[in-house]
């Protein structure tokens, strides 16, 4: 009898060991961090108050797979916001290293201050050459809407202005390839990106008195790489003149 307890004890041993590996995370290097069991509205999640909303995903452009991005299947159009969902986390936390990792190595990432990506202006970093917030050079964005003035300012300053300026992982509405947010600014990146994805995450306002006209977005355009999407770009929107 004493002979059987040494073999139950390995064996209960065992199937402890088994469970606790299949809990463990088998890709550390790419997942998000763990920020929106908080943020039950984010991508398209309806909130527990119903303020959360899905628009339809007519566009242009082709999956990675060939198939229209009008006609995306429900699988690809949940890997573009999960993709989303991992970005605007890694945004949140100014997890720049990781963000590094999704950015598409051939196109780099674009950013875009206004709904018109400007092809001649807007800057667009490879994930070799990628700015930190430690970066103190000043560089030109654009254009600031209205005043026609350069938009001069270091990454960090405009990541706050232009990126994360609201806390778009709680955006009540969201979309897959169908602009939200518009306005006088054309929403030209199906042009741009002919063969792109893109996801917008958008505030429809916080200020009543303002009819709307405070309005905020943030969409990231995914590009096809192989089997793949990968970041191309960062385009902030809101209300201009």
């Amino acid at each position: 009898m004493r002979k059987i307890y040494p073999l139950l004890a390995a064996a209960l041993l065992a199937v402890l060991l088994a469970g606790c590996g299949a809990d463990s995370n088998k890709n550390e290097a790419t997942e998000a961090p763990n920020i929106f069991s908080s943020a039950p509205a984010s991508l398209g999640t309806p909130s527990t108050g119903g303020a959360g909303k899905e628009a339809p995903a007519p566009s242009s452009g082709e999956s990675p797979s060939g198939t229209p991005t009008a006609e995306l299947a429900n699988d690809q159009q949940s890997t573009l916001k999960e993709l989303a969902r991992e970005t605007i986390g890694y945004l949140r936390e100014r997890d720049l290293a990781s963000l590094v990792t999704l950015v598409d190595p051939e196109q780099g990432l674009r950013f875009s201050p206004y709904s018109h990506v400007n092809t001649d202006s807007d800057l667009v970093f490879k994930p070799d050459d990628f700015p930190t917030f430690k970066d103190k050079e000043k560089r030109i964005w654009g254009t600031a809407d209205g005043s026609g003035e350069p938009i001069e300012l270091s990454f960090r300053d405009y990541y706050e202005k232009f990126v994360y300026n609201k806390d778009f992982a709680d955006a009540p509405d969201v979309s897959v390839n169908q602009v939200i947010g518009t306005g006088n600014s054309e929403f030209n990146v199906p042009s741009v990106y002919p063969n792109a994805s893109y996801v917008e995450l958008h505030f429809p306002g916080f200020d009543e008195e303002l009819d709307g006209m405070d309005w905020q977005s943030l969409v990231l355009v995914f590009v096809p790489s192989g089997e793949e999407w990968k970041l191309a770009g960062i385009v902030h929107g809101q209300w201009t003149i």
